[in-house]
């Protein structure tokens, strides 16, 4: 018995396009597709022909769950490897024929050196006599498999290189990767995370460069840490020479990886704290919202802000009105490079005509609007 009518034939793999804005759009529009990191379980419908599955949100940066998400076989299983998908096939076959089957690794990657996760399946039958297998990771009786996935670990990541440009990697002991910091993307020039988050390092080859894969594989094949300066090849062609530190980790026999951070030879730049260093007041507002995220020294003294009125009141409370805050987020959108003058009421009960320099940072992703008052 077979998943679907394909199982039987090759299922052609999703193709790395020349370009990650080129690969990233032809995902838009599709059906979910599965993703072995973080994944909790799933199951497949025999005479649906669909897969419903459910993955753990920690491998994405704000680690948000997905909850169910379901999708044909064929289109479920599309990020996977050709022998992957062999693999779940067979998985899913036998345990409808014997009952139960596995454990059968899958992403390890064809040479195996990344040690794989053991899938369990068991058939189970509907009231109306409809098949089902459920599938599983098996993480062994002992729960001591060293390929347990690192989960959690992003969002703490993030936290401490949220305001820095270093180059910050994470990736499980199955070479799975669960954390990128925006320096990473930006040094290694991946410009969707999409792309390389919950992917496996060896199957990233042409996103983020032989050097790293080489470093990160040899680093969970050795289970040993390596330091030192090195010059990482990257997609383009071109070199980056970087301090780095690839620190092989376990965590209580049962979850580990590699954390792989760096930064150019040239030094760090602590970006928080350039950012306090301006003599102007500056404010970063989160457009949906309309909270402050973030208020320089300047601002903190100019405005007499508090930490306590930033965290609990939208600034169209606090500092401007809302026609106001309309006004120059107006301005931003239409890119105007001229100061816009509006009231700013201080929470000294001063209220005075201030020019504020506009603009819209990461307005691909959770935009903000940057306030810089002039002169």
């Amino acid at each position: 018995m077979t998943l679907h009518s394909a199982g039987r034939k090759a299922i052609v793999p999703a193709q790395a396009n020349d370009s990650d804005a080129e690969a990233s759009k032809d995902e838009a529009g599709k059906p979910p597709a599965l993703k072995l990191s973080g994944l909790d379980f799933f199951f497949a419908d025999i005479s649906r022909k669909v897969i419903v599955w459910h993955e753990t949100g920690s491998q994405t940066f704000d680690s948000q769950i997905q909850d169910l998400q379901e999708a044909p076989s064929q289109e479920a299983l599309r990020l996977l490897t050709p022998e992957d998908r062999k693999t779940i096939l067979r998985l899913i076959q036998g345990a409808i024929r014997d009952g139960v089957a596995g454990p059968y690794d899958v992403g390890g990657g064809v040479d195996h050196r990344i040690p794989g996760i053991p899938l369990m399946a068991y058939r189970y039958e509907l009231p109306d006599g409809r098949m089902l297998a459920v599938c599983f990771p098996s993480i062994g009786k002992d729960d001591s498999n060293p390929g347990k996935v690192a989960l959690g670990l992003g969002p703490i990541l993030q936290h401490f290189v949220a305001s820095s440009n270093r180059i910050v990697l994470l990736i499980d002991s199955f070479g799975y990767i669960r954390y990128a910091s925006e320096g990473f993307l930006q040094s290694f020039g991946v410009q969707d995370a999409s792309l390389v988050m919950g992917r496996n390092i060896a199957h990233v080859q042409k996103r983020v460069g032989r050097s790293l894969v080489s470093l990160a594989v040899e680093s969970l094949t050795r289970r040993a840490s390596a330091t030192g300066r090195a010059k990482f090849l990257l997609v383009t062609g071109d070199t980056l020479e970087l301090t780095y530190s690839a620190m092989y980790f376990r965590i209580g026999g049962a979850v580990g990886g590699v954390l792989f951070s760096a930064g150019h030879v040239g030094g760090d730049v602590d970006f928080a704290k350039v950012f306090n260093l301006c003599s102007a007041p500056m404010l970063i507002v989160n457009i949906k919202s309309r909270m402050i995220l973030a208020a320089n020294n300047a601002a903190m003294k100019t405005y007499h802000l508090t930490q306590s009125v930033i965290e609990d009141k939208p600034i169209t409370e606090t500092l401007l009105h809302p026609s106001s805050f309309i006004h120059l987020l107006k301005s931003a959108e239409e890119g105007t490079d001229v100061p816009q003058s509006v009231v700013v009421n201080s929470l000294n009960g001063q209220s005075k005509k201030k020019r504020m320099k506009v603009s819209i940072l990461d307005a691909d992703k959770a935009p903000k609007l940057v306030l810089e008052a002039r002169a």
